[in-house]
C-alpha cells in the first residue's frame, strides 16, 4: 500500500500537471470507486471545477476544487491504486476505474488493479482530516507530542504507529524502517519505551519520511509509484544481514501485519 512518501510523490506529480485546470468531465467505469455519491451524481457536481491546489492529509491525495462553492475531493489508493495524467486521446486500460478530463485535453486517470482505492468528494476537509491523526512531518509532531501518544498506551509501538487515527500517513516499510532505525523492537508496549528511546524514534521517523520523500518513495514494480529511489535498510529483507550489526533480518507478525526486525539490534526490553 502507497504510505506518505509515495502519496506525497503522487501529490508532487499532480501539481505538476493539473492545478488551475477545470474539469469538464467525470467517466466512472467501476461505480464502487466512488465511495460518496453515485457516479452520475459525482459527475454532476464536479463538472466546471477548477482544480485549485493538491494536497495531502495521511495516506490522501486531497484535490481542493473551486466552482459554485469550495469542495474536496479526497483520494485512497489503498494497495494498487494510482494516478496518471495522459492525453485524453490515449486508449483506456484494462484496469482504469474513473476519469477526470480536464480542460487541457488531457485526463486525470484512477488506475486499480484490485479495485480498493476509493474517491470521496466532501465540502470541507473535516470530513476525512478529523479522523485522522497528527502528521509527523508537521511541526506540531515533537518529541515531546510523540512522548504523550506512548505515555498510557500499553499497545504494542508497531501497531500503534500503524494506527492512523493517532499519527497519519505511516505504514509498513516505514514503521519497520524507523523502528529498525531507532533500535526498537516492534512488539515492545508503548509506554514502556525510554526517553531516549522516545527521541531516538521521533528522529527515526521524521529523518527516513524526508529521505523516502526525497527519493520518491519505494518502488516495487507493481506501477504504484513510478521512480521511487528509496531502499528499504530491513522491510522485505527476511534473512539478509542487517545493515548495522550484520545479524539475519528475521520476519515475524505483528498485529497481521508482516513485520522485518534485527534481533539483536532491536531487543524487546
Amino acid at each position: 500500500m502507497p504510505e506518505l512518501p509515495e502519496v506525497e510523490a503522487t501529490c508532487s506529480y499532480l501539481r505538476k500537471r493539473v492545478v488551475k485546470k477545470t474539469i469538464i468531465e467525470s467517466t466512472c467505469l467501476w461505480e464502487r470507486t466512488i465511495a460518496t455519491h453515485t457516479a452520475k451524481k459525482f459527475a454532476e457536481i464536479i463538472r466546471g471545477s477548477v482544480i485549485k491546489q493538491i494536497l495531502r492529509r495521511g495516506k490522501f491525495i486531497v484535490l481542493e476544487l473551486a466552482g459554485e462553492k469550495s469542495r474536496y475531493l479526497f483520494i485512497h489508493l489503498r494497495m494498487s491504486g494510482s494516478l496518471d495524467v495522459i492525453a485524453k486521446t490515449q486508449p483506456l486500460a484494462v484496469h482504469d476505474r474513473t476519469i477526470l478530463t480536464l480542460s487541457n485535453g488531457r485526463d486525470i486517470r484512477f488506475h486499480d488493479v484490485r479495485k480498493f482505492g476509493r474517491l470521496y468528494l466532501y465540502d470541507s476537509m473535516d470530513a476525512i482530516s478529523q479522523k485522522l491523526g497528527i502528521e509527523p512531518l508537521s511541526k506540531e509532531f515533537t518529541t515531546e507530542h510523540l512522548q504523550t501518544l506512548l505515555s498510557h498506551r500499553k499497545t504494542q509501538i508497531k501497531s500503534l504507529l500503524l494506527n492512523q487515527s493517532i499519527i497519519a500517513g505511516l505504514g509498513n516499510i516505514y514503521v519497520d524502517e524507523s523502528l529498525w532505525k531507532a533500535k526498537i523492537h516492534p512488539q515492545q508496549q508503548a509506554l514502556t519505551i525510554s526517553q531516549s528511546k522516545v527521541r531516538a524514534l521521533h528522529t527515526a521517523i521524521t529523518s527516513t519520511l524526508q529521505e523516502a520523500i526525497t527519493l520518491l518513495g519505494t518502488d516495487f514494480g507493481d506501477n504504484v509509484v513510478h521512480g521511487g529511489m528509496y531502499t528499504p535498510k530491513v522491510y522485505g529483507r527476511s534473512a539478509e544481514p542487517c545493515l548495522r550489526c550484520s545479524s539475519p533480518i528475521t520476519r515475524i507478525v505483528v498485529g497481521q501485519r508482516g513485520t522485518h526486525l534485527c534481533k539483536r539490534c532491536q531487543r524487546n526490553c
